[in-house]
């Protein structure tokens, strides 16, 4: 007798079909109308959307707005006080970041391909809110028609181009780096169509190019250099692209050379102590290098008592820093190698530092420089990038099994969290300076940007702590039986996961210190958001546009901070938060 087989296996469901195959009135009845009180909401969601944005529209763009004074003051909007006869240096600024940008795509091309379909659905998007902008708009405003045309014009010839692509809409053929050459074309041609100066149009339309010549420049290099050795330099240029911008390029700083050289000395000894300390801490037993290490501690303590150069101080802390992370992280010897290369590029970077901060600027101003939304960058990037290893230093310590590191860090936290940035900034900006040694004092700008690294750190603690204790014990215990020491564990095995669960909140962080920095104003900074609520509105010529100028920054704010939500989406997708 035959033998029978019954199929046990299951079918998998099939996918449920696309919004485009469904249909436009199908998908309608099954996601808005598929009941009566969806349908009811739906309809009064509508209908209050409408006469919401028709109201705010007709508000915004009313002719008693005054938004012609905003294009004039477009210089004040980014950068405020600085020396118009020296602007040049702002577009170098510029030329470092777009010229990094375009190495960096070059070394991480976007990887994948888009569909003619995308980019037509996109333009078709484009076209029907052009119509819909011009549809609410008031009629006394002057191009409603021509942007009701304009959408009309594009939402009928995207129809065309889908009839006429038919199956190949979805076809993947097109490099994405395609759609982004072809974005800076656009944007190329809305800069010339613009009724700005050419004094401008003509320094963007050159950082356009210098974007593609230095990827073009990338993807040669790439072809000779290998991408794990070119990847940490262009890395590495980020990081020291922030001071040698804003202490250098915009500062134009005068440095005093004969009291530099005369520090030179002393400096290569200090490097020299911590490349010995480096080798004798990995080398020597555990008793001998604590000797070591101990003698470092007392001298980075004895060197705030004694008068001597700030850069002196600052290295001794360097060298003790290093000679007690070395038995973890350089116990072979190219570990011991690669540590050593590390701390003398700390040392010449914590000297350029020093002989920044103690050069006078060349640049000739009865004000700050630094202002408008060049301000607010620095303050936002420098805040955030000083703020992440305290906050990594707090978040570990309140986790820590010793008392001591665990109180400090949990009523540092407790009491940075208590009160808000703004009784900081006062605290920073009129008490500190009360309790530093007399003639020691720092600029307002230097101030804030402390301040706010202290009161960030204070959340991106609570948010690491939060990632350390989603790590399972499991984890701990089988680096523990590989030999690995705390040091090791924490460094490699539990802070990268605990960073990538708290991707989220970290963004969520940024995003809200890039608002908080307009609370500089309070100390007499003039970020973006005081000039758009102060400066500009009390021109003679901007009386009563105050109003005007709120919205602008409104808008911008959004815009990046959208900007950065967006990016953030896109690598949480990318490292598969939540999903493994």
């Amino acid at each position: 007798m035959a033998e029978v087989r019954v199929a046990t296996e299951i079918r998998p469901p099939e996918p449920p079909p696309e919004a485009s195959q469904l249909g436009f009135v199908v998908w309608l009845r099954k996601n808005l109308f598929n009941s009566a009180f969806n349908s009811v909401l739906t309809v009064v969601s509508v209908v209050g959307l409408f006469f919401g944005i028709r109201a705010s529209l007709g508000f915004l763009l009313a002719e008693e707005r005054l938004w012609r004074v905003i294009p004039p003051n477009a210089t004040n909007y980014a950068v405020e006080a600085f020396p118009r006869g020296s602007l040049d240096r702002i577009w170098v600024s510029v030329g470092i970041i777009t010229v990094l940008a375009g190495l960096s795509t070059a070394i991480w091309r976007p990887a994948g391909l888009t569909s003619w379909g995308k980019i037509v659905a996109a333009l078709r998007g484009v076209g029907a809110a052009a119509l819909a902008l011009g549809f609410l708009t008031p009629s006394t405003f002057g191009p409603r028609n021509v942007i009701m045309i304009a959408g009309l014009v594009l939402v009928v010839a995207t129809a065309v181009a889908f009839r006429a692509l038919g199956e190949r809409a979805k076809e993947e053929t097109i490099p994405t780096l395609a759609t982004v050459g072809g974005l800076l074309v656009v944007l190329l041609a809305v800069i010339w169509a613009l009724p700005i100066a050419s004094s401008t149009q003509v320094p963007w339309t050159i950082m356009i190019g210098v974007v593609v010549a230095s990827y073009l420049v990338g993807r040669m290099l790439t072809r000779v250099i290998q991408p794990r050795l070119f990847k940490p330099l262009v890395a590495g240029a980020w990081i020291l692209s922030l001071p040698v911008i804003y202490m250098t390029v915009q500062r134009a700083p005068v440095i005093p050379w004969a009291r530099v050289v005369s520090w030179l000395p002393a400096i290569l000894v200090l490097i020299a102590v911590g490349v010995a300390a480096i080798y004798l801490t990995t080398r020597l037993d555990r008793e001998r290098a604590a000797i070591v290490n101990a003698v470092l501690v007392i001298a980075s303590i004895a060197v705030w008592f004694v008068s001597m150069p700030m850069v002196f101080r600052f290295l001794v802390l360097g060298a003790t820093t290093f000679s007690l992370a070395a038995p973890t992280f350089a116990a072979s010897g190219r570990g011991a190698r690669n540590f050593s290369i590390g701390w003398v590029g700390s040392a010449v970077f914590i000297t350029y530092f020093v002989v920044m901060s103690v050069s006078s600027t060349g640049l000739e101003s009865r004000a700050d420089i630094l202002g408008g939304m060049n301000l607010t960058f620095l303050l936002a990037i420098g805040g955030m990038l000083l703020s992440f290893p305290l906050g990594v230093m707090l978040a570990l310590g309140r986790t820590s099994t010793m008392p001591v590191f665990r109180l400090m860090s949990t009523g540092y936290i407790e009491t940075i969290r208590g009160v808000p940035l703004i009784t900081v900034l006062f605290f920073g900006d009129k008490v500190i300076p009360r309790f530093l040694p007399p003639g020691l004092d720092f600029e307002g700008l230097v101030k804030a940007i402390f301040v706010i690294a202290l009161f960030a750190a204070a959340y991106l603690a609570e948010n690491l702590r939060g990632g350390l204790q989603s790590i399972p014990g499991g984890q701990r215990e089988a680096a523990k039986a590989l030999g690995m020491t705390t040091g090791q564990m924490t460094m490699l095995i539990t802070l990268p996961q605990a960073l990538r669960a708290v991707i989220p909140a970290i963004v969520g962080q940024v995003i809200s210190l890039f608002k908080d920095t307009s609370l500089v104003a309070i100390i007499g900074l003039a970020d973006f958001f005081r000039v758009a609520r102060d400066i500009v509105p009390n021109q003679p010529t901007a009386l009563g546009s105050v109003l005007e100028n709120l919205v602008l920054a409104a808008i911008v704010y959004w815009v990046f901070t959208f900007t950065f939500s967006r990016a953030s989406l896109r690598l949480e997708r990318k490292l598969g938060v939540g999903t493994r």
